[in-house]
Parts: structure tokens; C-alpha cells; sequence
């Protein structure tokens, strides 16, 4: 019984990351072929998933809450929401729209950079070699990506640069401030709740009625938009949530790479989009060292909890 809910917690994990990765690719199509922009998008993908996530947590898991509001919890939860959930999905969704989802979603990847340099300041960890191989090969993953080896060009747009950067910051807020939330939420209530005040507090400046509804949709292209909202969002944090009750945090981690790797794959396959050979290397050098970061700080936490 215990190994069946274990495989399904994996298959769960590897279904959640890959619609993720799927979905971003989703996104960028959306982009590129329709009259969806990026500010509409996220207010949509917010708004409408976060209204699933609160019900489905309503209808299953009201009874088992045990969170207790009150105004300090309301202020964290309202921050977290903001800097939190909300600027991890526009910072990721602007960088597909300048770039693309591949480089996106491998941007977001050196979230540990800022993680480390955090912890390092507030003094919980020491600075070691493992932080600084971690923080160098995310750098160097980094130039490469941006310039393929050729430090006089860039050829990725300084718009996407900047928003994927960005969202490796908001990545990184949003998993070191999660800690506090998740002691006295459950992480449904969290992830749904904090997507519905993103997606409230975005309808003021882009409503999602905004669209220009004039347009021409075809079924083809009303299919990709559903998809991209409700399984490449919805469901993806649906599966991964759900995946981690039954695995640890460090495999859910690492077979949550699995999103950059299929959204590399399907940028490339089914958009078109080329990746230099310097691109290809700069991406495995990030996914790389984010496994050894993965697996290193596992091991650190178990010493810990050990001694």
C-alpha cells in the first residue's frame, strides 16, 4: 500500500512538472499567434485558478484546516501574495513574452542563487564551497545562455534577461517566505488563496473582460488557452501539491526539473525556436548544479536533524 501511494506521488510529481514546462510552451504560442498579452494573461491564469484551487481546498480540505487568521498571519499571507505568487507569474510570463518559455523557465531556475546569498546574510548558513560552485555555475549558465559564449552581443532580449533575473528573485522570495504560511496553512489554501489576490488586485489594471473578445478565435487556439490555464496551471499545482505527501521534498525537486526540460524540449519541437550550442550548455550547466544543490542541502538537513 505504502509503495503504491509512493508511485503515485512520483507519477503525480513528474505529471505536475512536465504540464508546467508544457504549459509554458502553451503560453508562448498564446503570445505569438492571438491577441493575448501578458498582463491579461496573468490577471486570467490568476484569477481563474485560484478561484478552482480555493474551492477544491473548500470542498475537500475546509474540515481539516486548522489555520488560525489573525492580523499578522492576514499581512504576511497579503505580502506573500503580492511579492510572492503574484511576481513569480508575471516576471516568468513577461520573459516568455520577450523571449521565450525555454529561457524562461531555466532563468527561473537560479532562484538558489538569491536563496543562498539570503541565507549567507541573515547568518543561517555558512558560506562554503558548495554556495560558491552553485552560485558560479548559475552565472556562468547564465552568460551563456544570454550571449552563447560571445560576451560583446547579446542575444537574448534585455527585456527577457531582465524579467527571467527577476523572477529567479521572486522565486526565491517566494519559496524562503513560504515557511512561515506553510506552518499554519495548508499549501492549497496558500497556493489558491495567494493566486486569488494576485489575480483580484491585477483585474483593477488589466480586466479580465479586457480581451479583445472581437477576434476571430478559432476552436484550435480557444483549446490552447483552456489548456494553458487549467491543466498547465490548475492541475500542474493540483499534481504537484498533492505528490508531496507521499514523496520527500528533495525528489519532488528534482523531477521538478522536469519543467525547464520540457519546455526546452517543446520550444524547440513545436515552436521552432533554435537554441545555440553555448544556449545548450549554459541550460545544462543551471540544471546541473541545481541537482547537486538539490541533493547537497538534503544531505545537510538530514546531518542536522541527525546531530
Amino acid at each position: 500500500m505504502a509503495s503504491d501511494k509512493r508511485v503515485f506521488g512520483l507519477i503525480s510529481v513528474i505529471l505536475g512538472a512536465s504540464l508546467w514546462g508544457i504549459g509554458g510552451t502553451a503560453t508562448d504560442w498564446l503570445f505569438r499567434n492571438t491577441p493575448v498579452n501578458v498582463d491579461w494573461y496573468v490577471t486570467a491564469r490568476l484569477l481563474i485558478s485560484g478561484i478552482i484551487l480555493v474551492l477544491f481546498f473548500l470542498i475537500v480540505f475546509k474540515k481539516k484546516s486548522t489555520t488560525v487568521w489573525d492580523k499578522y498571519l492576514v499581512t504576511r499571507f497579503v505580502i506573500y501574495s503580492i511579492f510572492g505568487m503574484t511576481l513569480v507569474q508575471y516576471s516568468f510570463t513577461a520573459t516568455i513574452g520577450y523571449g521565450n518559455a525555454a529561457i524562461a523557465t531555466v532563468l527561473q531556475c537560479t532562484g538558489p542563487i538569491y536563496i543562498i546569498l539570503y541565507y549567507v546574510f541573515k547568518k543561517y548558513i555558512n558560506f562554503t564551497y558548495k554556495e560558491v560552485l552553485v552560485i558560479l555555475f548559475m552565472i556562468v549558465g547564465v552568460v551563456l545562455i544570454a550571449t552563447n559564449g560571445n560576451l560583446t552581443q547579446l542575444i537574448v532580449s534585455p527585456l527577457a534577461l531582465f524579467w527571467g533575473i527577476l523572477s529567479g528573485v521572486a522565486l526565491a522570495y517566494y519559496t524562503v517566505h513560504a515557511g512561515y504560511l506553510l506552518l499554519r496553512m495548508h499549501p492549497l489554501e496558500l497556493v489558491g488563496g495567494s493566486m486569488l489576490v494576485g489575480g483580484i488586485l491585477l483585474n483593477f489594471k488589466t480586466p479580465i473582460w479586457s480581451l479583445d473578445f472581437g477576434y476571430d478565435w478559432s476552436a484550435f487556439e480557444i483549446s490552447i488557452l483552456l489548456f494553458s490555464i487549467l491543466i498547465g496551471t490548475t492541475l500542474a499545482f493540483l499534481l504537484y501539491i498533492g505528490s508531496l505527501k507521499y514523496i520527500t521534498s528533495q525528489e519532488a525537486g528534482i523531477l521538478g526539473l522536469l519543467e525547464p526540460v520540457m519546455a526546452v524540449l517543446t520550444t524547440v519541437i513545436v515552436l521552432g525556436d533554435v537554441l545555440e550550442l553555448f544556449q545548450v550548455v549554459g541550460i545544462a550547466l543551471i540544471l546541473g548544479i541545481t541537482v547537486f544543490n538539490t541533493i547537497a542541502s538534503s544531505k545537510q538537513s538530514k546531518k542536522e536533524a541527525n546531530a
